[in-house]
């Protein structure tokens, strides 16, 4: 987990809506080799500035990367399929192929981690930058912060992670997208079990090799997190622990 305030560049940020990301994609399938934002406005009639925001943003989102010379594109192994998709009008299989790719991206995951801990709850998209501005350690204006609630939302709605209306956006993420990480699929893990656990606590438990309980409490989770990886599975549990114990805190402060 990133430490609020500091400085990185680890977190996608698009200044261009879904619509602008396909753009780059199509651009660079006709294209079909290696080519700076300037060849490529030229050829699909589009300002050249638009295209070069479109073109980092479908590198953020895992579609295209950097090749060569500095500011030549072409697409990745995931862009080539998503593009082949895409230009045949398998709208459907695009949205699923793009959900999986973020799921898989690392510039995605605290974005991702906000998911999680907001499944099914109705938030201002706001929120969301707000939370990526702190982690970057910038200071954003509120222009900017509505750009970046609108492409987020976008790209979010588009791969069927969130539900975007009237401009709020509802996560759709919930253990449905802890369960598309691999390692998940590949270990016989219990998420999350308190059978034999206190109330208090959570257990997570891995068949015949370990069991470890946590107590829910945020200070606790916060501090076990700080002790893994940032990949490591029981990362992921703890995620999810994390925002029952939350969840559970705004339903008693409701209820008072």
């Amino acid at each position: 987990m990133l430490e609020e305030g500091t400085e990185t560049s680890d977190i996608a940020r698009l200044v261009v809506p879904i619509e602008g990301v396909n753009q780059a994609v199509r651009a660079l399938w006709a294209y079909n080799k290696p080519a700076i934002y300037k060849d490529l406005a030229g050829a699909a009639n589009l300002h050249p500035t638009y295209m070069s925001q479109s073109l980092s943003a479908s590198r953020d989102v895992g579609l295209s990367k950097t090749v060569g010379k500095k500011g030549f594109y072409e697409l990745t192994d995931k862009g080539l399929e998503y593009a082949r998709l895409l230009t045949a009008g398998k709208e459907s299989e695009c949205r699923g192929l793009l959900k999986e790719i973020i799921l898989e991206n690392p510039l995605w995951r605290e974005i991702i981690t906000f998911l999680k801990m907001n499944e099914n709850k109705e938030r201002d998209p706001l929120n969301l930058v707000i939370e990526v501005e702190k982690k970057l350690g910038k200071r954003w204006s509120s222009s900017m912060r509505g750009r970046y609630a609108k492409t987020y939302s976008s790209i979010l709605g588009y791969a069927g992670l969130v539900e975007v209306t009237q401009g709020r956006i509802i996560s759709k993420i919930g253990l449905e997208g802890i369960s598309e990480v691999k390692e998940l699929e590949e270990l016989p893990v219990q998420i999350p079990s308190v059978v034999s656990a206190p109330a208090e606590f959570a257990e997570f438990r891995i068949p015949d090799s370990f069991i470890l309980y946590v107590r829910k409490d945020l200070a606790a989770i916060e501090f076990m997190e700080n002790q893994l990886r940032d990949n490591s599975l029981i990362i992921q549990w703890l995620q999810f622990v994390k925002s029952q114990v939350i969840s559970e805190a705004q339903k008693k402060k409701e209820s008072t």
